[in-house]
């Protein structure tokens, strides 16, 4: 990381909470804002200087309070959004919050699977390890659960293999392929 002073702070601050696409990870800004504050003495201060909400800072500054493997994780951007520092930070154990953000990097796919690994590796129940995902997930995305049994799950995962394809994306092509059919059915 570069060596902060105000200068390069706000730029890296303006650069990456003004646009849509950042160009830096949350830990290179959450030291940036934790700077800054550190700077001009408080979050509120640092938020009127920006044009941000004093809760929008908190939420950058909490990717500072995680333990530091899970510090390396946002680094690295296996963990890219504020929401999850946020939902991480919920839980007051740094092992869980440690085994969760695992858990949650993996579970980047949205796939059902994950979201039972994450609640059977962090002990969580099905609706907090669903609202974590959830909250995790890019906008505009939309998430369906579907319990398959074994035998499914398998061909699909066998059929997708074998298409050099992501079991999602072949589920998702299936039920496009299907709808469009439906939907000619229904015109006629």
């Amino acid at each position: 990381m570069k060596k902060l002073d105000e200068e390069t702070a706000l730029a890296i601050v303006f650069a990456n909470t003004k646009r849509k696409k950042r160009t830096e990870n949350l830990l290179t800004i959450a030291k940036a804002f934790d700077y800054l504050v550190k700077s001009y003495g408080s979050p509120k201060a640092v938020a009127e200087r920006v044009g941000l909400s004093t809760e929008m800072i908190r939420q950058f500054l909490a990717v500072l309070k995680l333990p530091a493997e899970v510090q390396r994780m946002f680094s690295n951007r296996e963990l890219d959004s504020v929401d999850v520092a946020k939902e991480l930070l919920a839980l007051s154990d740094p092992a869980r919050q440690i085994v969760a953000a695992k858990a949650i990097a993996d579970s980047l796919s949205k796939d059902a699977r994950d979201i039972k690994r994450l609640i059977k590796a962090v002990k969580l129940s099905a609706g907090e390890a669903k609202k974590i995902v959830l909250d995790a997930k890019p906008k505009g995305l939309h998430i369906f659960m579907i319990d398959l049994d074994d035998e499914t799950y398998g061909a699909i995962t066998k059929q997708a293999k074998n298409m050099k394809i992501q079991p999602v994306e072949l589920v998702r092509g299936i039920v496009t392929n299907w709808l469009k059919q439906t939907t000619k059915k229904s015109v006629r």
